[in-house]
């Protein structure tokens, strides 16, 4: 049987704007030997599978510092203080794409790495979205909105275009919850 581990000491090696770095010294319950670990202290996050009228799932192009290329993806971004997941979610959704929700509800939320993360990434299902306004962007956002099929989701999966694991994340949620399907399971 595995027990807790035992944490002796915690301590702050950084904040940035997004996260703080921890560094952790904790005891192993089997051995009884410290070890030291690093996580990343971020907000929770949210992304929208966010459905037209027309069953055309909205999308987001845009360019990302990581992997230094564009990526396309579901609205979607951090909780604000005060937000739960379903408020974040449709305020994602009409500032990164413009559109709002006919009707929407929470499907579900997975730990979005948990060697090193402690928060959350919840997904959103939103139908009936439909276009109502400006995108209202951050400062360092530029953001191309698109709608597609679900024929054509999946060939800009197979290219290499939608390959964020959070986004599979939330595709997967979409399936097991009754979202309008993406594949056809």
């Amino acid at each position: 049987m595995l027990g807790d581990w035992q944490e002796i000491e915690r301590q702050n090696e950084g904040s940035f704007r997004i996260f703080d770095v921890w560094r952790v010294q904790s005891r192993s319950p089997r051995t009884g030997e410290a070890h030291e670990f690093y996580t990343l202290d971020c907000r929770d996050w949210v992304n929208v599978l966010a459905w037209t009228e027309e069953e055309r799932l909205v999308l987001v192009r845009q360019f990302r510092h990581g992997p230094e290329e564009f990526t396309l993806e579901i609205p979607g971004g951090a909780v604000d203080p005060g937000e739960d997941l379903l408020e974040a979610g449709l305020r994602e959704l009409r500032e990164e794409s413009g559109y709002v929700a006919g009707e929407a509800k929470l499907l579900g939320a997975v730990n979005p790495n948990p060697a090193i993360f402690g928060n959350s990434c919840g997904t959103v299902l939103a139908t009936g979205c439909r276009p109502e306004g400006e995108l209202i962007l951050d400062a360092g956002e530029d953001i191309q909105v698109m709608t597609l099929t679900p024929a054509e989701v999946r060939q800009a999966m197979r290219a290499g275009q939608v390959n964020h694991a959070l986004v599979f994340a939330a595709f997967l949620w979409g399936e097991l919850e009754g979202a309008p399907s993406l594949f056809g399971f």
